[in-house]
């Protein structure tokens, strides 16, 4: 049976998600269960988060850097007739580190582009893109301390910055359970890591690659995601429009 479609408002002229939030949903929700509490870091219009809570019966937190975002994101929830906490500015700066707060699970699609590759003047592009604004090394190390003793982060990032990736995780004393890559198409290079991260000794397990075309169409496992997540996407050109 297919899931309830989740509806979102997004800005015509901001950060809209793709497939790449998409693909992580599939990698995490293979580990999700009702009853727990996650929180959703640089939730965006709220597309990742919210898919857990419409597919699992947990309590949802949601952090978004833009209060613009935070807005839509809110408005999404209550669309889709999700109920969700807010907590809208720098996660790293919320004092959540000093608060009894504790998650089960804690899953981010954070921004992680260099200033240097890809440049925007766009607030919004600026704020969802680039690394600077949730430097990964600082990411991990808030996460630990929030995360419940066998708590569960998933996050995604450039495939290309996997030795970063690695010396960060490295340094926060986390080991990566699980793995997989996500290539454009079979002749080009990956582009995307998806990672699941737990404070163990476990060996890692490398999934099989994940292709998003075959030829000049989406792979059949890309179509399948695609179909099992069901959103749709309401383009508006600003949040006036839907408040």
């Amino acid at each position: 049976m297919d899931k309830k479609r989740l509806d979102l408002y997004q800005l015509e002229n901001g950060y809209c998600y793709n497939s790449d939030s998409l693909f992580l949903y599939h990698f995490i929700k293979r580990f999700l269960k009702n009853d727990i509490k996650l929180l959703d870091i640089g939730t965006g219009c709220g597309v990742l988060g919210l898919l857990c809570a419409r597919d699992f019966k947990i309590k949802l937190s949601l952090s978004e850097i833009n209060d613009t975002m935070a807005k839509i994101a809110l408005i999404n929830a209550k669309k889709n007739n999700i109920a969700c906490d807010m907590i809208v500015g720098n996660i790293l700066e919320s004092g959540l580190e000093s608060s009894k707060e504790k998650f089960d699970f804690i899953i981010s699609n954070p921004p992680f582009y260099r200033k240097d590759i890809i440049d925007s003047k766009n607030k919004f592009i600026f704020l969802a893109r680039q690394s600077e604004n949730l430097p990964l090394h600082l990411l991990l190390k808030f996460v630990k301390s929030i995360l419940k003793p066998n708590g569960t982060f998933i996050f995604c990032y450039d495939a290309k910055e996997i030795k970063n990736v690695f010396n960060a995780i490295s340094d926060t004393n986390f080991n990566v359970d699980e793995m997989a890559f996500v290539y454009p198409k079979v002749s080009k290079n990956a582009n995307l890591v998806m990672i699941k991260c737990k404070i163990s000794k476990s060996q890692t397990k490398i999934l099989a690659p994940l292709y998003n075309f075959i030829d000049k169409e989406h792979s059949n496992e890309a179509k399948e995601i695609f179909r099992l997540c069901n959103t749709f996407s309401i383009k508006v050109s600003n949040l006036e429009q839907i408040l």
